[in-house]
């Protein structure tokens, strides 16, 4: 108790406090003096108790959106950069081929961009998945511990408060098990924030916000842009609250040049859109993903399982919604009127925790953004810096059993309500009470005995034990692993080696069994580029071609229906006198035997079983493409010569004296593409299934194909003068800066409570 007073009364006495005394220096307190090497704790820290959900699963980071989208893609992207390129359109990924207009891959971050490099050397899919994952669960423990630093909590707990976000319910089961653009957007998001505000009230360089701007939105996730758009908005209102008007400027400075380096990543979608299904302009609420705001009263009960429509049933099988153990448990022993003369000092986070509130409440779908949920960590975000810079005034431990019956009954009631959701699971909700309740009282006696340390130490240490219960209880045959997870990169190249060409599958992943999914016989989404087929027709599109996938009854992932076969080997158009297989240039056709048996298996002419196991069933042509290059068809009456391809470019030589007629490209008729016939510029055209058209005039000579990706000049010149401004901006920050005399001039008083323990 003694030491616990001692260190409040520090607090509460402001800077006077901070500078009496101190015990010598040695190397240790040196380095735990600042905020930088406390974060680099905060985030070490985090990122090896990240493991213990891997221990129970070694494939846990590597599930869903992560394993059929994303990092195969960024394997891919690896490989191609290795070889000295780097692909904007793969006109040989068909729909899942225009992967700067996909936008959430984020091939323009330098971070992405090197870990791409680094993962392509990966033969470990799981492992290569839990490098990038554990890099953002880091980054995202060390933004917030500086976050929370920023706004007046001391050391030890905003190293509590570090650790314990990247393991929230949502954040945890949903963005680091399965959607890694959401993970890396909140984590970018949480230092770009900190360096905004510390911007804006110590007057430091402009190039860090600018920078770390750049990187969250270059990650290419929407929800990241909107919150630096928000956090913009935040510090500025908090700026004028306190009437620093000299320094909305530059925060304004700051925020446009940041704004043009989005052109770049976030224009291409809307200029591609007309071919898309990304064309949704409603505000519905279905419920989907859309939480209850009676969750947020069991944030601190790590068994509940909140109700909420997902993709399996109307109750998660995960704790969304769960924040930490310690949040609600301890708000009865913290002094809020350490709050009383703050508010205006520290009003962004209100606006910004308050915002998130709202928009985690919205209808389900707001025209292109949906799912609510996903905006449920930031809100945690705010909460837990709050509960962080409260906790650092001390905690009252005055009338403790009054306290300590508040604290049981949030605790009871958040346990009866995980048991009414789960009324089977009602041994293991009232082992985690009890666990939680001996963390508590842990807590209090930390924290008397031996301060903010104490009370951090079980703080962290109880955050550590919950997600080891979390994981040993939700992660073992999770609903979301499926049909499991395929990792070994060269299994899925020696199951796929008969494939050549353009590739579809025919088949459905409900018919999938495990072992056949993990050996790599069916694929789906962007796992088939880890078996290095890139020419697969089938690839995970978040945007699709619409076109194309209805002519194919293709969903998102490349999963098809029976009918895809038989519309395969039908004419293609009326007009078009072959097989829509022809007009695609497919060369080799895999169908699961669930889904076709062999027996009926129609082989059209020209095509041949080549493989079949118990699995699939392996047609290839049995001649080579009638055609040169992508070109597909051609009327009667016009003669191809030559095609010769130059990355996304062709030019096609034809016979000079032919009749007029139509020929087909095999690729997708992406916006971008540019096609001359003779020199002459035509309208871009679909033909079947969306691929180009190109009317022949009679005598044409050449016809050249070329594709530049729209809004790319304007993008890179958006770049330019972002870069250019902030380099300029930053040269006149310190010119200015090392004219000015008197520190008054370059910094905002801090709180006192942001004094260090």
């Amino acid at each position: 108790m003694p030491r616990a007073k001692e260190q409040a009364k520090t607090m509460t006495a402001g800077t006077s406090g901070a500078t009496a005394q101190r015990p010598p220096v040695t190397r240790r307190r040196y380095f735990m003096q600042h905020d930088w090497h406390w974060g680099i704790v905060t985030a070490a820290i985090a990122a090896v108790a990240s493991i213990i959900p891997r221990l129970f699963n070694p494939t846990f980071y590597y599930w869903d959106d992560m394993m059929q989208s994303f990092l195969p893609l960024w394997r891919h992207m690896g490989e191609e950069i290795r070889s000295g390129r780097f692909p904007l359109m793969e006109p040989g990924g068909w729909v899942g081929g225009n992967i700067v207009a996909e936008v959430g891959y984020g091939i323009f971050n330098p971070v992405n961009i090197v870990n791409s490099v680094i993962v392509s050397n990966f033969e470990n899919l799981s492992l290569a998945s839990y490098f990038i994952i554990v890099q953002f669960i880091a980054l995202l423990a060390f933004g917030t511990f500086m976050l929370a630093r920023d706004y007046g909590s001391n050391r030890p707990l905003a190293l509590a408060a570090g650790v314990a976000i990247p393991f929230s319910g949502f954040t945890l089961f949903y963005e680091a098990a399965r959607w890694p653009g959401g993970l890396m957007a909140f984590a970018w998001i949480t230092v770009f924030w900190w360096s905004v505000r510390r911007y804006a009230r110590r007057n430091t360089s402009p190039f860090l916000p600018f920078l770390l701007g750049f990187l969250t939105m270059t990650a290419g996730n929407p929800y990241g842009a909107i919150g630096v758009i928000l956090v913009l908005a935040a510090v500025a209102i908090e700026l004028m609250l306190m009437r620093h008007w000299r320094r909305l400027i530059p925060i304004v400075i700051v925020g446009a040049l940041v704004g043009l380096t989005a052109v770049l990543v976030y224009f291409p979608l809307p200029l591609s859109s007309a071919v898309t299904v990304r064309q949704q302009s409603e505000i519905l609420n279905d419920l989907f993903l859309s939480p209850d705001m009676s969750s947020l009263l069991t944030m601190s009960t790590s068994s509940m399982r909140p109700r909420i429509n997902n993709f399996w049933a109307p109750i998660d099988n995960v704790p969304s919604s769960y924040l930490a153990w310690f949040v609600l448990p301890l708000l009865p022993w913290l002094d809020f009127r350490s709050f009383r003369n703050r508010s205006r000092q520290i009003f962004s986070i209100y606006i910004i925790t308050g915002i998130y509130f709202l928009l985690t409440f919205a209808p389900s779908q707001v025209l292109v953004f949906r799912w609510p949920i996903r905006l449920i960590e930031y809100v945690y975000l705010g909460v837990i810096v709050l509960v962080a810079v409260v906790a650092s005034a001390g905690l009252k431990t005055t009338s403790w059993k009054k306290r300590l019956f508040i604290t049981v009954a949030i605790l009871g009631f958040g346990t009866y309500r995980a048991w009414s959701m789960v009324p089977e699971g009602g041994k293991w909700q009232v082992f985690t009470l009890a666990v939680t309740l001996a963390l508590v009282a842990l807590a209090v006696f930390g924290w008397k005995r031996f301060g903010y340390r104490g009370l951090a130490a079980v703080m962290v240490l109880g955050t550590i034990a919950t997600l080891g219960m979390q994981s040993r209880q939700f992660v073992p045959n999770n609903a979301v692993a499926g049909i499991g997870s395929p990792v070994d990169a060269d299994t899925l190249r020696d199951s796929t080696s008969s494939y050549r060409g353009n590739t579809i599958q025919i088949f459905n992943t409900m018919k999938i069994t495990g072992e056949e999914f993990t050996e790599g016989r069916l694929l789906y989404g962007n796992q088939i580029l880890n078996a290095d087929v890139n020419n697969s027709m089938g690839r995970y599109s978040g945007i699709s071609f619409t076109t194309y996938v209805n002519a194919l009854c293709m969903n998102y992932r490349g999963e098809t229906c029976p009918l895809a076969y038989t519309e395969l080997f039908k004419q293609a158009s009326p007009e078009i006198d072959v097989t829509l297989a022809d007009v695609l240039q497919v060369e080799t056709v895999a169908v699961q035997k669930t889904m076709i048996a062999p027996d009926q298996l129609n082989v059209a002419p020209g095509w041949s079983i080549v493989a079949s196991d118990e699995t699939r069933t392996i047609l290839q042509r049995e001649n080579p493409l009638p055609y040169p290059g992508t070109v597909s068809w051609a009327s009667d009456g016009v003669s191809v010569q030559d095609a010769v391809r130059n990355g996304n470019d062709e030019h096609i030589t034809l016979s000079g004296d032919g009749r007029a007629g139509k020929l087909t490209l095999a690729r997708l008729a992406w916006p971008g593409y540019t096609v001359t016939v003779d020199g002459e510029p035509q309208k871009l055209t679909q033909g079947p299934a969306g691929v180009i058209l190109v009317d022949v005039p009679a005598g044409a000579k050449s016809v050249d194909i070329s594709f530049t990706t729209p809004g790319l000049t304007m993008g890179l010149a958006a770049q330019a003068v972002a870069w250019f401004g902030i380099l300029v901006f930053t040269v006149f920050h310190y010119v200015r800066r090392h004219r000015r005399t008197g520190s008054e001039e370059h910094v905002i008083q801090e709180p006192a409570e942001k004094v260090s323990v």
